[in-house]
């Protein structure tokens, strides 16, 4: 009996239901030379299934139903993955026009997964870059460099079903404080774009972005361009609780109900941004 009730068990578990999770891909892009590589892994001993839902970027952040075609596969919903094992989907990757926006992994606990971004031009080595697939929150940090040539561009997903207006803070290396905000995010919404086009304050700084939102829940991916136009992933951190950066007290009031495109400069450090 001993020896009976141990085993019984264990088969027990491999049939228990897996509960389900809803994940974020902040970035997915095809065509125009772009490609995404989506990376599932079941880290479970047992089976799993996964279904991944995509939104295409139209206008104004707004977004609409988005079917990609995936070298692997027909359809990217049911996806079964064996237990200890990974998936990788390709898009096509053929069309001449860029198509951008972002996806849902709806999955069995345990898979988890990155989305690999490569750019291909002729006469030039490939280039890759990476994000993971995660649960969204409502503060982030990320660190910028917009020196010596270098940009940082951002993609920012809202995957709630309410428009939500996201606030932004900027400490630069030298001191500087910022405040400003981006145009209001659609439900489902997806927006990309160049960090120092968006916000002109910080062109020519390296510093420290802090994305907040009190009305809902956000993704984001961060990507780091040289002066070649080489680029990299770069660091996009998950936080909770209280803002970190804040203006300094004598800085005029900022103006929550029209945060968009104004935004000011204080300077807390010695060095004085600009």
């Amino acid at each position: 009996m001993k020896h009976i009730i141990p085993a019984t068990f264990s088969v027990l578990l491999l049939w228990l239901p897996l509960s389900a999770q809803n994940l974020t891909i902040p970035h997915v892009v095809d065509g125009g030379g772009w490609q995404s590589t989506i990376v599932l892994t079941n880290t479970t001993p047992n089976p799993a299934s996964a279904t991944l839902v995509f939104h295409k970027e139209t206008t104004g952040g707004n977004t609409q139903p988005w079917t990609p075609s995936f070298k692997e596969v027909v359809s990217t919903s049911g996806l079964s993955l064996a237990g200890g094992s990974s998936l990788f989907l390709h898009t096509a990757g053929t069309d001449s026009t860029l198509s951008q926006g972002w996806g849902e992994l709806n999955a069995d606990s345990g898979v988890i997964g990155y989305v690999v971004f490569t750019i291909r031009v002729p006469g030039h080595q490939d280039q890759d870059g990476t994000a993971p697939i995660g649960a969204s929150t409502n503060r982030l940090l990320v660190p910028y460099d917009d020196s010596n040539g270098f940009v940082t561009g951002i993609a920012v997903v809202n995957p709630t079903s309410s428009a939500q207006t996201i606030q932004v803070g900027f400490r630069t290396t030298t001191g500087g404080v910022a405040m400003a905000a981006l145009p209001s995010v659609p439900a489902g919404g997806h927006m990309s774009f160049v960090l120092s086009q968006q916000f002109p304050v910080i062109q020519g700084h390296e510093g420290l972005a802090e994305f907040t939102s009190t009305t809902g829940t956000f993704s984001m991916i961060a990507l780091r361009v040289n002066p070649t136009s080489s680029f990299t992933a770069a660091p996009v951190y998950f936080q909770s609780g209280a803002p970190l950066i804040a203006p300094d007290p004598s800085t005029p009031p900022y103006d929550p109900g029209n945060p968009y495109p104004p935004y000011y400069m204080s300077h807390t450090g010695s060095g004085g941004g600009q």
